[in-house]
């Protein structure tokens, strides 16, 4: 069978693992129907599969650490270097280290076990840059020269520290931003009950960049510029693919007249209150059947796949069916979205300096959360004083995770709020 069968096959029968075990949610089941012998045959494809797109991760396999937090792995991490730094840096995802950010214990795909500590943050991308002081971690920085390209409808993999393939997909939708005010917006309420050919019109918004242009309740709009449409999903696929300010010409009918106007594209977040689904809403539609991520929107710039991960598995790499590596899982969005931050935008944000702590503190005040001033001993240097090693030593195997996790509960809290 061909390769992307039997992407099709572990596809499906990963979904429905995921999210019948993992997340303990009933969902319609892909193999209904089939016999006995036809499921197994299935998953013995799908099982092939994993295994012998090994290689293809392996790269990627040894830049990817694990990240633990009170006994448990809260993330994954990506090794890079980092600006002009001569040692290579952990990037991971920051809201899910933000509370423990002093309390981090980073596991290495050979099994090495050491402290680590938040070096800065890139806050619009919920990315952090981890810091460690031990001379000899011997981690391997992913290679991020050739950016893999994500057309739609390509394979993409996960890696995990084990060598394994963690996850797979296709990508969904190609790199965009999330922010409300890089969307583009027409301002128009579709008519869902309309059979008549193209997209009827059942409502158009004050204000909005339809009205503007003189789009009317009961027109049929044809056609976006060239692109033939028929349905919502195609009217929304499009709008996805430009940008705010962006001209476009609309054909529509009016009756049995056929007609053209100009369209100057509005911004989502001029007309926030217009949303069709409400956001309380929308939080327990994309609960439904998956556990998102907490932090999964207004990112400015990701790629959408309907790989399933948990929100623990923030913070890996993603390669394409060559081996080249196409991004950095940065979220989980629903029961079929993942997002992705592409190649191309870690390479532009690392020749940026990360904010610094100072200054993210001084962002976590603004928003009621009270630092404290005290200078703490450096996590690091407690961990060794309270194990007995000297300086530069580092702790292998997972049993050492344990030991040096009880170290570090022992600092004193630096957040009056932090759990």
């Amino acid at each position: 069978m061909k390769i992307q069968s039997l992407l099709v096959a572990a596809g499906w029968i990963c979904l429905s693992c995921q999210g019948i075990a993992q997340y303990s949610v009933r969902l319609p089941d892909p193999l209904a129907g089939l016999s006995w012998h036809e499921k197994r045959e299935l998953k013995n494809q799908a099982s092939g599969f994993f295994s012998a797109s090994k290689p293809v991760v392996a790269e990627a396999a040894k830049s990817t650490v694990s990240i633990y937090h009170q006994g448990g792995r809260i993330c994954y991490g990506t090794v890079i270097m980092s600006g002009s730094s001569q040692q290579p840096s952990i990037l991971t995802k920051w809201s899910e280290i933000k509370k423990a950010s002093n309390r981090l214990v980073v596991m290495t795909s050979e099994g090495k076990a050491f402290a680590a500590t938040l070096a800065g943050v890139y806050p619009d991308h919920d990315l952090a840059l981890l810091d460690y002081d031990v001379s000899d971690a011997e981690l391997t920085p992913l290679d991020l020269s050739q950016a893999a390209p994500l057309p739609l409808g390509s394979f993409i993999l996960m890696a995990n520290p084990d060598g394994n393939v963690e996850s797979l997909g296709v990508v969904s939708v190609e790199s965009r931003s999330l922010r409300d005010g890089d969307k583009a917006y027409l301002g128009v309420m579709m008519d869902f009950s309309n059979e008549q050919g193209g997209i009827a019109l059942q409502k158009i918004m004050p204000g909005s960049a339809a009205a503007k242009a003189g789009l009317q309740a009961g027109d049929i709009i044809l056609a976006v510029d060239q692109e033939n449409l028929t349905g919502f999903m195609e009217m929304r696929t499009l709008l996805q693919r430009l940008q705010p300010g962006s001209e476009i010409i609309v054909t529509y009918k009016r009756g049995n007249v056929r007609k053209k106007t100009t369209v100057e594209l509005g911004s989502l977040s001029e007309n926030s209150t217009n949303r069709r689904i409400p956001q309380e809403r929308m939080n327990i539609m994309e609960s439904m059947g998956a556990t998102p991520s907490d932090t999964r929107t207004d990112f400015p710039s990701v790629v959408q796949s309907d790989m399933p991960i948990a929100p623990s598995d923030a913070g890996a790499p993603i390669t394409d069916l060559d081996g080249k590596i196409a991004g950095i899982a940065i979220a989980r969005g629903s029961r079929i979205k993942t997002y992705i931050i592409p190649t191309s935008t870690i390479q532009k944000l690392l020749t940026k300096a990360p904010q610094t702590i100072s200054h993210v503190q001084a962002e976590l005040a603004k928003r009621g959360v009270t630092e404290s001033n005290s200078q703490a001993e450096n996590p690091l240097e407690l961990v060794r004083r309270l194990l007995g090693k000297p300086n530069g030593t580092r702790y292998n195997g997972e049993e050492n995770i344990r030991k040096i996790q009880e170290a570090l509960e022992k600092l004193p809290s630096r957040r009056k709020n932090e759990p």
